[in-house]
């Protein structure tokens, strides 16, 4: 069995990436030798907490959870405050985690709204992914966060999957792999953590884990020369956590034939042969493996939940996510030490490398203090910040093609535009601000009428036509296409196209491979980001105050010939 050949002991917890000096490692054994087995079962949990009263926090913290996971953009006092209580009440530091992955849905609502990964990847200028982790370290970190599960690893390689789309920094993985070492090393340096997802990477599949166990396809040697490096060079870099995705790699297991301990079709969240044989055994990776949230489809289809749940500790992951109950997995995990489906040496193995982790992090020195409210000016939507979201807006914006030669557009030339922009914006979750590049194309001089579904067009009133879309790559958003039905109307209004009327510009705001449904498209710029920065650098590019700095981190035109022309 490849699991049982790992030997852990005081060295493994010196290495790196924990780098434990004496003291350290007295603190870890001191705290372990002092746990029961139910406190170091709840050690292994991280629930989720969108409950942040003292009362629901309480329940929480009695059951000995190694962390705690809250929503960023929650109130700054609620935030604050129900860091300090939970840190202050907890007999063992926690691990206040979050997602700051800079899309419209996992930002700091209180801090700066920056560009997406792949935004950033469009830049081609490695300086903006370390400003993002040290953007995403200091304002978190304000709010009593000292971990977010971010930036992903994943590459764009799929058009067609919605999961990842503008959340990976690209489709190229060695660009890839030096913007998430930038990334890191800015979040390390502002004194977070440091994460990658999602093991062994996505992109490749186009159905999201949310809804189903996904599957990395690629072959074993494209795999170690794509994903494989991407995860090798992090590792190297000194990577403390890398989070196991409910995705398969079918081609590992293959090449293990009989000595496989998991079968193929498993997970790597449950899957003993990647979490541990080729993540730990082959790569060398030492540190944490979180699994990714067990409340999604990807993982509870892989069995019932009393079994799944030792089995994802056993297979290789130290920390639970996003527990369906607390008590209840706490349960699971005693009665698979009981049944043999969890040993106790995987289970004091993975409690020791989260107390090695939060050593690591110096909460043992610090018990999670959050920083003082005079750090705000410095560290929470910052002059500075907003300043570094500007630059890398405006370094972003791409020119896919403009085949008719329309812009740069001029007020006393192109002053009357029929824009086609949504009414309303959504996400999985809830609501999304209302796009404000109309008000910007008012100010800068033109004259703008906003398209209603099934209104006739009169192409004497207008100069040019524009559709703007703002659409990320985000988890449980099964579509990213255009909304034709929203911008016409129903069928077979939705066949319309402002083109067939007007000289037309297309801005996507977020997916940039909108011209596999729209190759006839003659003037195209993605943006990838729906922020107010990027929609105002939008504006500068289209105007020719800026130049299109961006250069597309992914194929814009999906294969397709003659959406070039």
């Amino acid at each position: 069995m490849g699991r049982l050949n790992i030997a852990f002991g005081d060295r493994s917890l010196s290495a790196a990436p924990f780098n434990l000096d004496d003291a350290d490692l007295a603190w870890v054994r001191s705290t372990f030798d002092a746990l029961n087995l139910d406190q170091k079962l709840g050690q292994l949990i991280i629930p989720i907490c969108r409950d942040l009263s003292a009362e629901a926090l309480d329940q929480q913290l009695a059951l000995g959870v190694g962390g705690l996971h809250r929503l960023p953009r929650r109130a700054e006092a609620e935030l604050r405050d129900s860091a300090a209580y939970a840190q202050l009440k907890a007999a063992t530091p926690l691990l206040m985690t979050c997602d700051i992955e800079f899309s419209e849905k996992s930002s700091v609502g209180s801090g700066t709204f920056f560009p997406n990964q792949m935004a950033i990847g469009a830049t081609g200028d490695r300086v903006h992914a370390t400003r993002m982790g040290a953007m995403a370290a200091r304002e978190a970190g304000y709010l009593g966060f000292n971990l977010s599960w971010s930036p992903i690893g994943d590459l764009a390689a799929n058009f067609r999957s919605s999961v990842v789309n503008t959340r990976a920094f690209g489709a190229d993985p060695a660009a890839v792999s030096a913007f998430v070492m930038e990334y890191h090393r800015g979040a390390r340096e502002n004194g977070f953590a440091t994460c990658l997802k999602h093991w062994p990477g996505d992109g490749v599949d186009d159905r999201d884990q949310h809804f189903v166990t996904s599957r990395n396809s690629l072959p074993l040697d494209e795999w170690r020369t794509s994903f494989g490096k991407i995860y090798a060079d992090a590792i190297a870099d000194g990577v403390q956590i890398i989070m196991a995705g409910h995705i398969t790699l079918p081609a590992y297991g293959a090449s293990l034939g009989d000595d496989a301990d998991s079968p193929q079709h498993m997970p790597a969240s449950l899957n003993a042969d990647l979490s541990i044989r080729l993540l730990r055994q082959e790569l060398g990776f030492n540190g944490v493996v979180v699994s990714d949230a067990t409340l999604m489809n990807g993982f509870g289809a892989c069995g019932p939940r009393e079994t799944i749940v030792p089995m994802c500790i056993e297979n290789g992951c130290d920390i639970l996510l996003f527990p369906k109950d607390t008590l209840e997995d706490i349960g699971h995990l005693r009665r698979g030490l009981e049944t043999g489906l969890l040993t106790k040496e995987r289970l004091d193995q993975a409690v020791l490398r989260v107390l090695a982790l939060k050593a690591s992090m110096g909460l043992h020195l610090s018990r999670g203090a959050i920083p003082d409210k005079s750090n705000k000016p410095q560290r929470l939507a910052s002059k500075e910040h907003r300043q570094w979201a500007r630059e890398a807006s405006e370094a972003a914006v791409t020119l896919v093609k403009d085949t008719q030669h329309l812009l740069p557009l001029r007020p006393d030339k192109h002053r009357r535009i029929l824009l086609a922009q949504p009414q309303e914006r959504f996400s999985p979750s809830g609501p999304l601000q209302p796009l404000e590049i109309d008000r910007l194309l008012r100010e800068a001089g033109f004259e703008v009428h906003c398209y209603q579904p099934d209104e006739p067009i009169d192409a004497t009133a207008y100069d040019i036509a524009m559709y703007v879309q703002a659409e990320e790559g985000m988890s449980a958003k099964e579509h990213l296409g255009p909304r034709w039905s929203e911008f016409h109307g129903r069928f077979p209004a939705s066949m319309n196209r402002l083109w067939h009327w007007l000289p037309t510009i297309y801005v996507s705001l977020g997916t940039p491979f909108l011209l596999y449904h729209m190759p006839e498209c003659k003037t195209f710029v993605n943006a990838y980001s729906a922020i107010l920065p990027m929609q105002q650098a939008v504006v500068d590019a289209l105007m020719g105050k800026i130049a299109f700095s961006g250069r597309s981190p992914v194929d814009a035109f999906c294969g397709l010939p003659e959406a070039e022309n």
